[in-house]
């Protein structure tokens, strides 16, 4: 109306908008999360590679079968070569010392089972650091003394009048001496090269980081490939002799053939499938490998750790073949009335075939083991 005053009001104040609620995708369209590369190994560390029950269960069956198998044939083999024997050879020495390698086997097995019984994350024991170190020297120990094994019969083979200044008890036993510093030493190495997150003793957390497998890798290889040429040559000079020899003179050489085949496929069988389960686990390391492929190869290292345990079994095939007093052990332990092998057309009852004689015995007709020369 005219005259009155029109009555300011404030403004309205704007109605704030509502924030935009965050879009929350469903389960499956979910974005994965992707873990940040930050070098080789990465992914293993968080990736379970735990194992199932029924892997465990299996697992503890095959430890629990090898301890009684290996207790029971390498007590045999100690009372044989330690009291049924009547000289030291050279090759008794190398079987001597292969079973106290064994027998640290045997040693270690109880730890396993001990720790496969322990929850995760429990803390390792200077025990368990003790047993696994047996676990290792085992391993290697056995590689190279059935290696030396090898090369000896090698040399004896080939070179029997110039082996002789340097084959012999004494220099065998200082040859085991020094295998033992040696592999002792080696075992060693992978404790000071532990890492954060690692540990020594048996599956606790990673047990191998990438500089201790690629070392156990050269004590592998070196020994495969010194072992497989001295037994590739000797069986080669053997058959040929063999398909030369008279009817009456072919069991000693016969059972040399056996001796080496019998050395060759222990340690391929035992040793060769765990390393290449271990160069599978460094490759999975290095290329930073997807989890399931990490737990595949995990696995394949379990299955191979137990076919390796099972050279404390499997190298009685090899004493069988050296010692006669051993067949006639394992032929009462049988009740058999005689041994496959035991003094069969005048074979040695003492030791193994003296291969050293046979080479000088060639090289004194002038013929080596191969055609007559002019």
């Amino acid at each position: 109306m005219k005259g009155e005053k029109l009555q300011h009001f404030p403004p309205c104040p704007q109605e704030k908008q509502p924030a935009e609620a965050p879009t929350i995708l469903p389960p499956s369209r979910a974005p994965a999360m992707v873990p940040v590369a930050n070098g080789p190994g990465n992914n293993s560390n968080s990736c379970s590679t735990d194992r199932g029950t029924l892997s465990q269960a299996m697992t503890i069956a095959s430890i629990c079968l090898i301890l009684v198998l290996g207790l029971l044939l390498n007590s045999l083999a100690l009372w044989v070569f330690c009291c049924r024997m009547r000289r030291w050879t050279e090759t008794r020495i190398y079987m001597v010392n292969l079973v106290v390698a064994d027998c640290l086997l045997l040693l270690s097995l109880p730890g396993i089972l001990h720790t496969l019984g322990q929850g995760v994350g429990a803390q390792e024991g200077p025990l368990c650091r003790v047993l696994q170190g047996f676990y290792y020297v085992n391993t290697y120990m056995s590689m190279w003394l059935l290696t030396a094994i090898a090369t000896d019969r090698y040399a004896a083979l080939h070179f029997p009048l110039r082996a002789r200044a340097w084959r012999g008890p004494r220099q065998a036993a200082l040859t085991c001496a020094a295998l033992w510093l040696l592999v002792i030493g080696a075992v060693a190495l992978p404790v000071a090269w532990l890492r954060p997150g690692e540990s020594f003793c048996f599956g606790r957390g990673h047990t191998r980081g990438p500089k201790a497998l690629i070392f156990s890798l050269l004590l592998f290889f070196l020994p495969l490939l010194i072992l497989s040429f001295c037994s590739c040559q000797v069986l080669r000079r053997l058959h040929r002799e063999w398909t030369r020899a008279q009817p009456q003179a072919t069991t000693p050489i016969l059972k040399a053939l056996c001796v080496v085949m019998a050395n060759l496929a222990t340690f391929v069988l035992c040793f060769l499938p765990l390393h290449v389960a271990l160069l599978a686990k460094l490759v999975a390391q290095w290329m930073n490998a997807a989890c399931p492929t990490i737990q595949r190869v995990a696995t394949f290292v379990q299955v191979a750790s137990r076919i390796a345990n099972a050279n404390c079994c499997l190298d009685a095939v090899c004493y069988y073949f050296v010692a006669t007093e051993f067949q006639e052990e394992v032929g009462a332990v049988l009740a058999r009335p005689r041994p496959f092998w035991g003094r069969m057309l005048g074979a040695s009852a003492c030791d193994h075939p003296d291969l050293g004689a046979q080479g000088e015995a060639a090289e004194e007709r002038g013929t080596g083991v191969g055609p007559a020369q002019p």
